[in-house]
C-alpha cells in the first residue's frame, strides 16, 4: 500500500476482494444505532456510497444492540436482498449457523471511519486468506502444541481440529483476523486469567463481563475446567459468572471448546479495557498479541472468553507465535504465504498497534 490510506481503500477491499459484489445486486446495510458506542455514523455512509458506485441498489436498516428486539420486518428485509453487510453486533449472533443460505453476508469488525482508514481494513483480503490458510496448515500438520504467556499460562497436548469446515463461521468476516480454532479436548495445564472474563460475541447476556483482581489460574484437564486458584473474591466472581451464563443457555459450564490466536498485526484498540471489556475483547481478538479460549459450552464457540496476552504458541517445539508476534519464517507453509504476498511482510514488521491496556 503506497501513500496515505483513505476510507475507500478499506471498503473497496471489503466489497471487491472479500465479498466480490457485482453490479445490479441488491444490498442491505444493517447498521447498529451509534448511541450504543460500537459503530459510528460515517462507516455505513462510506459503505453505502461504495455499493452505489458499484451499481447496487442499496437499502439501510438500523437496529439496536443484540440484547434488544429487532424490527418486525428484519427477517423479510434480509431475504429480500442479495448482499448483506453487518455494521452491527447482531451479525455476530449465532454466526456458526447458516441462516441465510445463498446470500452474500459479511460481518464487519471495522467499526468506524478511522478503522476503515487503516491497514486493518486495507490489507488485501486475499493476502489475509493466504496467511490464515497457511496457519491452519501448520496446525493440521503438527502433533503437539504448547502454549505459554508471561503471566504463567502453561498448556500442552495434542493438536486436534475439526474437518475443513468445522469450527468456521457461516458468514464472511472482515477483516479476516483469526485462523480456524484448535480443539482443547487433548490439552491440559493452566491458563492465567487477568483483568476480565468477556463474552465471545455469539450470544448476548448481562452482566457481559466479570472482573478479576490479580491473577487467577484456571486449571485445565483434557479440555475441561478443573478449578480456579487465586484471589478468593475473584474466584467467587468467576464461578458465579459461569453459573449464570451456563444456566441461562443450558450449557456445560466446565467445557472449553477451542482456542485460536489473532493473525492481523494491524488490529488495534484505542480505548481502555476497563471502559467496556466486552467492546474491548470483541475488537482486539484479531491481534497476534492475544490468544483467546472459547469456554462455557461444548459446541462452538462457547460463551465465555479467556484472553491471553502475548502468547508463545509452539507446534512440535517450534514457535509460530513468540511473545505475541507471529514467526512465519519458522514454518514452510507460513513462510511461503508471506513471500507470495509482500504486504504481509511489511505488515508483520510494523510496530505493534495499541491494544487498550
Amino acid at each position: 500500500m503506497n501513500g496515505p490510506l483513505k476510507p475507500e481503500d478499506g471498503v473497496d477491499n471489503l466489497l471487491k476482494k472479500c465479498m466480490k459484489v457485482k453490479a445490479g445486486e441488491t444490498a442491505l446495510i444493517v447498521c447498529e444505532d451509534p448511541a450504543h458506542g460500537w459503530y459510528d455514523t460515517a462507516a455505513s455512509g462510506i459503505v453505502r456510497t461504495a455499493l452505489e458506485k458499484l451499481g447496487c441498489q442499496v437499502s439501510t436498516l438500523q437496529v439496536n444492540g443484540p440484547d434488544q428486539p429487532l424490527p418486525a420486518h428484519y427477517e423479510s428485509d434480509l431475504t429480500a436482498h442479495d448482499v448483506i453487510v453487518y455494521l452491527a453486533r447482531v451479525g455476530d449472533q449465532d454466526r456458526f449457523i447458516d441462516k441465510l443460505p445463498g446470500k452474500n453476508v459479511a460481518m464487519l469488525y471495522v467499526r468506524d471511519e478511522k478503522s476503515l482508514t487503516s491497514a486493518y481494513a486495507a490489507t488485501d483480503h486475499n493476502a489475509m486468506v493466504a496467511l490464515k490458510t497457511s496457519v491452519d496448515a501448520v496446525s493440521r500438520a503438527s502433533e503437539r502444541v504448547t502454549i505459554s504467556c508471561p503471566m504463567g499460562t502453561r498448556l500442552e497436548g495434542l493438536v486436534e481440529m475439526e474437518d475443513d469446515a468445522g469450527g468456521e463461521v457461516a458468514v464472511k468476516r472482515f477483516p479476516l483476523c483469526v485462523p480456524q480454532p484448535v480443539l482443547t479436548r487433548a490439552i491440559s495445564g493452566q491458563v492465567a486469567l487477568v483483568r476480565w472474563l468477556t463474552p465471545t460475541g455469539s450470544r448476548s447476556y448481562s452482566p457481559a463481563a466479570a472482573r478479576i483482581d490479580g491473577i487467577v489460574m484456571a486449571q485445565v484437564e483434557h479440555g475441561r475446567i478443573a478449578g480456579f486458584e487465586g484471589d478468593a473474591n475473584s474466584v467467587r466472581a468467576i464461578e458465579q459468572h459461569y453459573k449464570m451464563v451456563s444456566g441461562r443457555f443450558d450449557l456445560d459450564k466446565d467445557a472449553i471448546h477451542s482456542w485460536h490466536a489473532g493473525i492481523h498485526p494491524a488490529c488495534f484498540f484505542d480505548g481502555n479495557i476497563d471502559d467496556d471489556p466486552d467492546r474491548w475483547s470483541n475488537n482486539i481478538f484479531g491481534s497476534p498479541r492475544f490468544l483467546h479460549f472459547h469456554t462455557c459450552g461444548s459446541s462452538p464457540p462457547g460463551e465465555i472468553c479467556w484472553m491471553v496476552l502475548d502468547p508463545t504458541i509452539s507446534f512440535d517445539g517450534t514457535p509460530l507465535w513468540l511473545d505475541g508476534r507471529l514467526q512465519p519464517q519458522n514454518f514452510e507453509q507460513t513462510d511461503t504465504a508471506v513471500r507470495r504476498w509482500p504486504e504481509l511482510s511489511a505488515l508483520l514488521s510494523d510496530a505493534p498497534r495499541p491494544v487498550g491496556l
